[in-house]
């Protein structure tokens, strides 16, 4: 997984493409800017179908380690759909994490809508 910040303040979660870096020193980078951002995502529902049961626990954990300054800059989180809409199931856990995270979440069909929708949260701020 590489979190792409070359178009900042939008940060692009892209599942295909593998990193040298882990997901945690990715996030700690991106959180250690201090700058507020809007994250997007084509994550579709079986993208962690081969993550095993350690692997979930550690991103649990690093969640919960990086959520108050998640929290804090990511003004939302913003899915990428294509032409195929997002399942109900997926959808709620979106939202449920995005709750708890305490961040919007929406849901577009291409990436010309994310970045306007993008453009919108980091205008209301927090």
């Amino acid at each position: 997984m590489l979190i792409d910040v070359s178009r900042a303040p939008f940060v692009f979660i892209r599942a295909e493409v593998e990193s040298h870096a882990s997901i945690e020193e990715q996030f700690q980078q991106l959180l250690d800017k201090e700058q507020p951002f809007v994250l997007i995502t084509n994550h579709g529902e079986d993208d962690h179908h081969d993550e095993t049961a350690e692997e979930r626990r550690q991103k649990a954990l690093l969640f919960k380690k990086i959520k108050a300054r998640l929290t804090q800059l990511c003004r939302g989180m913003i899915v990428l759909e294509g032409d195929k809409p997002t399942p109900a199931p997926a959808r709620l856990m979106a939202t449920t994490a995005s709750k708890a995270f305490g961040f919007a979440v929406a849901f577009v069909s291409s990436e010309e809508d994310a970045i306007r929708q993008g453009m919108e949260l980091l205008a209301k701020g927090k």
